[in-house]
């Protein structure tokens, strides 16, 4: 019988999958009315502003890890920032649908985390979900390049989505250890508060009063976004391992490529639809299969 804290976890960590999902999408729109750098520190402002409010609100003295951080959360947040800001310059240069399929070599990334940190066991089956995983990037990879137009600027973008894919794993490793000591949403406001302070040098203070209600709206559901996904993966952690949690970016890019096919032609906020053909397509469907046959294995039972 599958224990309620298990079911727990996998609800949460569905959340987080459809609050990423489209997050690629909404980045997009705010990129019409905002730089990347502004972008990022507003999700995490936005972020910490109401999370402190609501922890306050309950009681919980929302500032006593700000007073006393611990290194490893410092650490974290900093690869969060960096995360947010690699993966939104990402979206800039190469568009939702890249980024989203991309991305999923941080998926394998944590698995090996998991493997050398954690001493989880690596299957032979997730070693050949690499190389799927590698085949579908690759299919995935020669397409864009024989449909986009700047290709410095596509290079570019693929370098510092694989690298926000890898301080990614650096934050979620932070987490892991530091749940079980602190609470999760008081891990999330430390993360929020410094990455606040390490990203605003990179603002553009006029984009707040160049930009349109559509990049404005969109601004804000991005900042939306980074309180509740956060807020429902800080959760999952404490009850599933990270070889589960990793699913989630394996659901992301279908849910953001379907999105980037299907609403420019709903000509939903101008957004332009990216150069994705039929093989890219197919290389993306085979990249999520690899990396779901890396991250997923059968759990024991009354395993965390």
């Amino acid at each position: 019988m599958v224990s309620s804290h298990y079911l727990r976890g996998i609800l949460f960590f569905f959340a987080t999958a459809l609050l990423w999902g489209v997050l690629p999408i909404f980045l997009k729109i705010a990129l019409q009315g905002f730089h990347a750098g502004t972008i990022a520190w507003f999700r995490f402002l936005f972020a910490f502003l109401i999370l402190a409010a609501i922890l306050q609100w309950k009681a919980h003295e929302p500032l006593s890890i700000l007073r006393k951080p611990p290194w490893m959360g410092i650490l974290g947040g900093a690869c969060l920032s960096a995360n947010y800001y690699w993966v939104t310059v990402g979206v800039d240069l190469s568009g939702p649908s890249n980024m989203a399929v991309l991305i999923q070599t941080a998926s394998v990334f944590l698995v090996l985390a998991g493997v050398y940190v954690f001493h989880e066991h690596l299957a032979l089956r997730q070693i050949l979900g690499m190389v799927i995983a590698g085949s579908g990037l690759y299919l995935f990879f020669h397409d864009q390049q024989s449909r986009i137009q700047n290709v410095a600027d596509y290079y570019y973008a693929d370098f510092l989505i694989v690298l926000a894919g890898m301080v990614w794993v650096g934050y979620m490793v932070s987490q892991k250890f530091l749940s079980r000591q602190y609470g999760a949403q008081s891990l999330n406001l430390l993360v929020y508060a410094v990455a606040t302070f390490t990203l605003i040098g990179g603002v553009e203070w006029v984009d707040f009063t160049r930009a349109g209600l559509t990049a404005w709206l969109s601004l804000i559901f991005c900042g939306v976004n980074t309180l509740l996904a956060y807020a429902a993966l800080a959760e999952a952690v404490k009850y599933i391992p990270l070889a589960i949690i990793s699913l989630i970016i394996s659901l992301n890019p279908l849910i953001t490529l379907w999105g980037m096919k299907v609403l420019p032609e709903m000509g939903f906020a101008g957004l332009q639809a990216d150069p994705v053909g039929s093989l890219g397509y197919f290389g993306g469907m085979i990249a999520v299969t690899g990396v779901v046959l890396v991250v997923y294995r059968p759990t024991r039972r009354g395993a965390n």
